[in-house]
């Protein structure tokens, strides 16, 4: 086995000791918009999960709403130090300043950054869609709820499996799938 065979592994990490982990995604399939998100402790255990629709919308709304629901429901829970993740890097860039949002987006830019300023600490993070299967999960499942669905210290069926994955530290290749 080569030696930088676990530099190319791709794995879930939890969040440093007193830090809350937010997974999130946005799904788009015939226009119809959806999201999932996940809130984890530092040891892997989901403290709040979530599915929602969000109507018609694209692949980067469908993500930044996602990304401010996320936000307001960490809020709610009193979180003050956050790592939020996504697969989404034109998301990440944006709430990390590295480009300018489109035009459609601004109006959720604005209330993300507005939410950030309501935690000690927060940091955002571009990861593969591999460390993100949770989420995705749950952003797949919204596009099957009526209305927005909340868990607290689970994650859904649907999204257990992926959760089991994660708990058990695996790492998998780019392009592995659940």
């Amino acid at each position: 086995m080569p030696s930088n065979m676990n530099t190319n592994m791709i794995r879930w990490t939890p969040p440093p000791p007193n830090w809350v982990k937010i997974n999130f995604d946005g799904s788009v399939h015939n226009k119809a918009a959806a999201g999932g998100f996940v809130l984890r402790s530092n040891d892997g255990k989901p403290l709040v999960s979530a599915a929602f629709n969000s109507g018609t919308a694209n692949v980067p709304l469908a993500e930044a709403l996602t990304l401010r629901n996320n936000l307001l429901c960490a809020k709610e829970k009193g979180v003050l130090k956050v790592e939020v993740e996504s697969d989404s890097k034109l998301i990440i860039d944006i709430v990390n300043g590295v480009c300018d949002p489109p035009w459609r987006l601004l109006k959720v830019v604005q209330d993300i950054k507005l939410l950030r300023c309501h935690f000690e600490s927060i940091r955002f993070k571009h990861v593969f869609r591999e460390a993100n299967f949770v989420a995705n999960a749950l952003a797949n499942l919204g596009h099957r709820v009526q209305i927005s669905r909340l868990w607290v210290e689970c994650v859904p069926p649907e999204a257990s499996l992926a959760l089991a994955f994660d708990s058990v530290n695996s790492r998998c290749y780019r392009g592995t799938s659940i």
